[in-house]
């Protein structure tokens, strides 16, 4: 395969962080060592640049000691395809994105809450008063990570990364990382865990999971009120949202979801 120079560059770039280049399973583990990804026969033995682990290795996201790094996806991998060069970012997320948002689950909680209040002659107002003032002030962090990593990744991730790679490595003769990102078709995938799926260990103690569709009537009126679909959708739903935002805004050239138990075949037909 021919690239051109800043190709060639962004993949040395990538090559100097030989030390995380690693199979997908691995660095798909959470801080267990449990992996989300299927194993045997070979399966999810692809290796790619762990992009969270670069990142958390390099001192331009350190001040005063303290770490402030930016929400970058778990990898990150390349290949160029008749003309066009491919970055791909890919997310391991161990959980259901087919459930709805726990802001759904803070709804509920409210409208229980109040129901009891009526019911107890207001003896829980101070409680209901607090519950609804953290409803307005409530943020899901798994939505928001899932929706700002593409986003952090592509235009403060890498580019500081790169900036700190030259001030190591001056013989490098630089590139417009930025434009360079910018001409490239990234794909973003979310990878997460299948509605049937359950790991070994959740096998050996009988259990199962499955995404329910029911949403409390709370949830619908409060949608309704307030105009809020986060308390009616599920995470999938609500982040096709932002990818459609992103691929028109050209951040990304694709975005899309993963199942677990499918990743292998998509290394197979993308990666590969």
């Amino acid at each position: 395969m021919e690239y051109t120079f800043e190709e060639g560059q962004f993949i040395k770039f990538l090559q100097y962080y030989s030390q995380y280049y690693m199979p997908a399973h691995k660095i798909a583990e959470n801080k267990f060592g449990d992996t989300i990804l299927p194993r045997g026969k070979g399966q999810n033995e692809f290796e790619m640049y762990a992009l969270d682990e670069i990142c958390h290795s390099c001192k331009a996201f350190m001040e005063g000691g303290v770490p402030y790094t930016p929400k970058t996806t778990d990898a990150i991998w390349y290949k160029k395809v008749e003309g066009n060069f491919f970055i791909f970012l890919i997310e391991f997320k161990g959980d259901y994105l087919c459930r709805n948002s726990s802001k759904c689950s803070l709804v509920d909680l409210a409208d229980s809450l109040r129901i009891k209040n009526e019911n107890y002659n207001h003896i829980f107002d101070s409680e209901l008063k607090t519950v609804n003032w953290l409803l307005k002030k409530y943020s899901d962090k798994m939505l928001n990570g899932l929706a700002s990593k593409p986003l952090e990744t592509v235009t403060l991730a890498i580019p500081l990364i790169y900036e700190e790679y030259l001030k190591k490595n001056p013989e490098v003769e630089k590139i417009d990382i930025r434009k360079f990102l910018s001409d490239s078709r990234i794909v973003y995938r979310v990878v997460s865990l299948a509605e049937n799926y359950t790991s070994n260990r959740e096998r050996t103690r009988s259990r199962s999971y499955r995404c329910s569709n029911i949403i409390p009537s709370s949830c619908r009126k409060y949608s309704q009120i307030k105009h809020d679909k986060e308390t009616v959708s599920s995470y999938e739903s609500s982040l096709k949202t932002y990818h459609r935002r992103y691929e028109k805004a050209g951040i990304v050239y694709s975005a899309g979801f993963v199942d677990n138990t499918a990743f292998n075949n998509f290394i197979e037909n993308y990666l590969k």
